[in-house]
C-alpha cells in the first residue's frame, strides 16, 4: 500500500494543515507498516520547514498563482499520484488540489479529501463572491470525485453537506503526540515581566479570524476581575492584525499587561505552556485547533470558542468554551483564573485525560488506516458517515 498526501507550504507561518497531515501520515505509516509519501506545493519562497514536517517530504517549488502552466510541476506531480494506492488531498481553494484530485480519478485512484476547516462558514463567507465562482467553476465538481471526505469534527461534516456534497464522510479528528512539560526559566528569563502573574496565553497566527482582537477588547475586564493577570500573545503576525492589536492595546491603557512576542521556537514556546495558568483561542472558524490540544496535553485548562471543534472540553471539566463577545470571553478567563487550587489541579487532570482518550494519535491513525483499506476492498469502518 503507497498512501500520497499532498498539501501545501512546509512554512509554519502558513498554518496548521501542512504539519497535520504530515503528522497524520506518519502515524499511519507507524501503525500499519504501509509507505506513506508526502509531498508540499510550496511558494518559491519558503525556506523554513515545520517541526512536524519531516525531511523526507517532496516539495513541489511553484508560483502558486498559476502553478500547473508550470509543465515540470504537472509532470512531478502525476508520477507521484501515478506511482500510489491511495491519493489523500489536504486542503481547498488551490489549483494544485484541483490537479491531484483529477489525475487520481483519471487513473482509477481513490482519492480522500480533508479540507481542514475551510468549509466552515466563516471561511466561506471570506472572500465570499471569490469562492463562490471558483466553487461553481472547479471546487464542488472536483470534491465529488473524491472516494471519501475526511472531517475533522461533526460540524465538519455538516459543512461538507451544507456544500452540496454527498460523498461518505469519515470523521477523524487531527491528533496530538504526548508533550512533555517544558521549564519556565527561559520564558521568565526573557519576559520578566510575566513573573508572579497569572498568565493567560494565546498561541496562533495572529490573525482577525482567531479571535484575537476580541481577546484584547476583553482584557480590560479581565484585568478588573483578576488585577494579576497579564496576557501572552505568541506567533507570527498575519495581515497586520499585530499592528492592530499593540494600538487597540494601548488605546485601552492595558498594555503593560500585554506581551506580545511575536513567532518564537519550540523551546520558548513549551516553556510558556509550562507556566501559563490558562490558554486561550476565541477564535471564529478553525478546522480543529492544534495548539489547544498541545495546551490540553501538558494539562493547562482552556477557554475556547465552539468554533475550535475541539470536542469535549466543558464536559470533561478541561476548561471553559464560550462566545467570543469581549463580556462572555471575559467572563470565562476570570472564571477559570479564579479557581482554587484544587478545582485548578482537577482541570489540568481532565485535560490530559481527555487528550489521551479522544486525541492520541495511534488511535486516530487507526481510523485512517480503516478508510485505506476500505477504499482498496476492504470493510467499511465505523467512522463512516454515509
Amino acid at each position: 500500500m503507497e498512501i500520497l498526501d499532498i498539501f501545501a507550504h512546509t512554512d509554519p507561518k502558513y498554518g496548521g494543515v501542512g504539519p497535520a497531515a504530515a503528522r497524520l501520515a506518519m502515524a499511519v505509516e507507524e501503525r500499519s507498516g504501509w509507505h506513506s509519501s508526502l509531498v508540499a506545493v510550496c511558494d518559491r519562497q519558503e525556506t523554513s520547514r515545520a517541526a512536524t514536517i519531516p525531511c523526507s517530504v517532496r516539495t513541489l517549488k511553484s508560483n502558486l498563482l498559476r502553478p500547473f502552466r508550470d509543465i515540470v510541476t504537472r509532470h512531478k506531480l502525476r508520477e507521484y499520484v501515478r506511482a500510489s494506492t491511495v491519493c489523500h488531498v489536504h486542503g481547498l481553494w488551490l489549483p494544485h488540489t484541483i490537479a491531484a484530485r483529477s489525475l487520481a480519478s483519471r487513473l482509477g485512484i481513490p482519492i480522500v479529501s480533508s479540507v481542514h476547516g475551510m468549509l466552515e462558514p466563516w471561511e466561506i463567507a471570506n472572500k465570499g463572491t471569490k469562492k463562490e465562482l471558483y466553487s461553481r467553476l472547479f471546487e464542488r465538481r472536483s470534491l465529488a470525485l473524491s472516494a471519501c471526505l475526511r472531517a475533522l469534527s461533526e460540524q465538519e461534516a455538516e459543512d461538507y453537506r451544507r456544500y452540496g456534497l454527498r460523498n461518505p464522510i469519515a470523521l477523524i479528528p487531527t491528533g496530538i503526540g504526548a508533550l512533555s512539560c517544558g521549564d519556565p526559566k527561559p520564558m521568565l528569563a526573557r519576559y520578566r515581566e510575566v513573573a508572579g502573574k497569572q498568565v493567560v496565553l494565546f498561541i496562533s497566527r495572529v490573525h482577525y479570524k482567531k479571535g484575537v482582537v476580541n481577546l484584547v477588547e476583553a482584557w480590560p475586564r479581565v484585568r478588573e476581575l483578576c488585577p494579576a493577570a497579564h496576557l501572552v500573545i505568541m506567533g507570527g503576525d498575519y495581515e497586520g492584525a499585530t499592528g492592530r492589536i499593540k494600538q487597540l492595546s494601548t488605546r485601552l491603557d492595558c498594555a503593560d499587561s500585554v506581551t506580545i512576542t511575536g513567532p518564537v521556537n519550540d523551546e520558548l514556546k513549551n516553556s510558556a505552556l509550562s507556566l501559563c495558568d490558562c490558554f486561550t483561542l476565541p477564535s471564529y472558524s478553525e478546522g480543529l485547533s492544534a495548539a489547544v490540544l498541545e495546551a490540553l496535553s501538558v494539562g493547562v485548562p482552556v477557554v475556547i470558542t465552539p468554533k475550535c471543534n475541539v470536542g469535549g472540553v466543558q464536559e470533561a471539566g478541561a476548561g471553559y468554551v464560550t462566545s467570543n463577545r469581549p463580556a462572555e470571553l471575559a467572563a470565562a478567563l476570570a472564571a477559570c483564573l479564579n479557581q482554587s487550587d484544587d478545582k485548578r489541579a482537577a482541570m489540568r487532570e481532565a485535560a490530559r485525560n481527555l487528550v489521551r482518550e479522544r486525541y492520541d494519535w495511534s488511535g486516530i491513525a487507526g481510523k485512517m488506516q480503516e478508510v485505506y483499506s476500505w477504499l482498496t476492498g476492504g470493510g467499511k469502518p465505523a467512522c463512516i458517515i454515509d
